[in-house]
This record gives structure tokens, C-alpha cells and sequence, in this order.
């Protein structure tokens, strides 16, 4: 993940949209996370950015946000908890241990069914109204089925770069992924062990 708040909201490297929403919190094993969706605004910025929600849906999700605030700040909660959820059950995963579908059973049972796909900026998305508040995170829910019940979920890892903690799928043959991204993680990382190997050697 970047520094840059901004810039790190537009970095998709979990694999699943599930992963990637999970993602949203920065910094996520430091002293400081960072939270990269703020508020209904930042959220349908995000769903823009992952393209899972088409332009119409989009537009009237923001017009339905300003004219009831108070609903716009409860999908916010609604979305911060259904995070949590994930990033424990991916952290779960990550550590081989069984995972609780009951919490997103839950999710799942207030959602309707999967609607149809329609064509959107060279690939699909889902053909969703843009009139509940809460359906930026219905493709997120619908990504983390796709997820558990497939083998993917026992291919799940975390980036090691020190504070970040970013979620993945480890699709390289050996299964030797280590970093959200070997450019900016681990780049940053094989830096920072390079200066603390220089600093040991030079120490008298």
C-alpha cells in the first residue's frame, strides 16, 4: 500500500473485491490505520475506483446520500462492520483456522438476489437500481461467497511488509507470495532491512 491516503484507495492487490474492501483500512497492523473510506462520499469513490457499481447506480446513490444523511451514515457503520468481519475471517484463513459463516449468513439473508450483469467500462457489474444506501456493499458480500466457497479461501495471505497487513489470494505456484505488492511493500521493506543491516554494521 502508498503512503498517500489517496493513491492507496485506488490500489486493488487482494485479488476479490472482498479482499480489497477489507483493504480499505490502511495501515492495518501499525498504531495507526488509516481509513481510506471516511465517509458515503469516499465509499461510492471506492466502488467507482473497483468498478463495482455502474455510473447510473452510482449517481443516484450520491443524490439519495445528500438528501438523507442519516441513512448514508448508518450504511457507513453498516460498512465498517461488515468489514471487521471480513478482516477477521480472512486473518482466520491466513492462520488455517475455520471460519464462522454465521455473521455473514446473516448479511446475506437481508440481501435480494444476484441481479444480472450488464457491460460496463470493458468488463461487467452487477445491474443494481442506486436506491438502497447500502449497495456498494452488496457486491462485496457476493464476492466473499464466491471466495469461501471456492478453494481460494485456503490460498488467503497477508502482506508482511511492517503495518500493513493488506489481505490476499497467493496465486503464484509455489504459493511464495509475502507482499501486497512487491513494488511498494516490499520495495519499502528490502529498504528498510537494508538500512538496519548498514546501521548493525557500522555500530561500534
Amino acid at each position: 500500500m502508498s503512503r498517500d491516503p489517496a493513491r492507496a484507495a485506488n490500489q486493488f492487490f487482494g485479488g476479490r473485491i472482498c479482499l480489497d474492501f477489507a483493504n480499505t483500512l490502511d495501515w492495518r497492523t501499525s498504531e495507526s490505520p488509516q481509513e481510506l473510506i471516511p465517509d458515503y462520499a469516499a465509499l461510492l469513490a471506492w466502488s467507482k475506483a473497483r468498478r463495482t457499481l455502474a455510473g447510473p447506480a452510482i449517481a443516484g446513490l450520491k443524490a439519495r446520500a445528500v438528501g438523507l444523511p442519516s441513512a448514508a451514515s448508518a450504511a457507513m457503520q453498516a460498512s465498517y462492520a461488515l468489514r471487521a468481519e471480513i478482516s477477521r475471517a480472512a486473518e482466520g484463513l491466513c492462520r488455517q483456522r475455520s471460519v464462522d459463516p454465521a455473521p455473514f449468513n446473516r448479511w446475506l439473508a437481508a440481501l435480494p438476489a444476484q441481479p444480472r450483469l450488464v457491460k460496463h467500462g470493458g468488463g461487467f457489474v452487477h445491474d443494481l437500481p442506486g436506491r438502497a444506501l447500502e449497495e456498494p456493499l452488496w457486491p462485496v458480500l457476493w464476492s466473499l461467497t464466491a471466495l469461501l466457497s471456492s478453494q481460494d479461501a485456503a490460498r488467503l495471505g497477508s502482506c508482511r511488509g511492517l503495518g500493513c497487513g493488506w489481505f490476499f489470494v497467493d496465486e503464484s505456484p509455489n504459493r511464495s507470495r509475502i507482499w501486497c505488492s512487491s513494488e511498494i511493500c516490499g520495495n519499502r521493506e528490502r529498504a528498510r532491512r537494508a538500512y538496519a543491516r548498514r546501521r548493525s554494521e557500522a555500530a561500534p
